[in-house]
C-alpha cells in the first residue's frame, strides 16, 4: 500500500515538472515570435492603458457596472452619468 502511495506521489511530481517545463517552453517560444503578437492576443485592450479599461461605474437605473469608455453617457445637472443601454438611459428619472 505504501509503495502504491509513493508511486502516486512520484507520478504527480513528474506531471507537475512536465507541465512547468512545457509552460516555460511556450513562453520562451512566444518571446521569440515578438512582443506584439503575444500582447495582442493577451488582451483586447493591449494598445490602451490598463487603467482606462478598468474604470467601472454603476448604472443608476439597473445597477450594472459598465466601463466608462463603452458606456452611454448623459449629462444631468453638470454630472456625467453612465448607462449600460439605451433602455436604462431612457428610463432614468432625474
Amino acid at each position: 500500500m505504501l509503495q502504491l502511495l509513493a508511486r502516486l506521489v512520484l507520478f504527480l511530481v513528474i506531471i507537475s515538472v512536465i507541465r512547468r517545463v512545457v509552460k516555460i517552453a511556450i513562453s520562451f517560444w512566444a518571446g521569440l515570435r515578438g512582443p506584439g503578437i503575444r500582447d495582442a492576443k493577451a488582451s483586447p485592450f493591449a494598445s490602451r492603458g490598463a487603467a482606462q479599461h478598468m474604470a467601472l461605474v454603476q448604472d443608476p437605473v439597473c445597477g450594472t457596472y459598465v466601463a466608462t469608455e463603452t458606456s452611454l453617457k448623459k449629462i444631468v445637472k453638470g454630472k456625467v452619468l453612465h448607462f449600460c443601454s439605451e433602455a436604462c438611459k431612457d428610463q432614468y428619472q432625474g
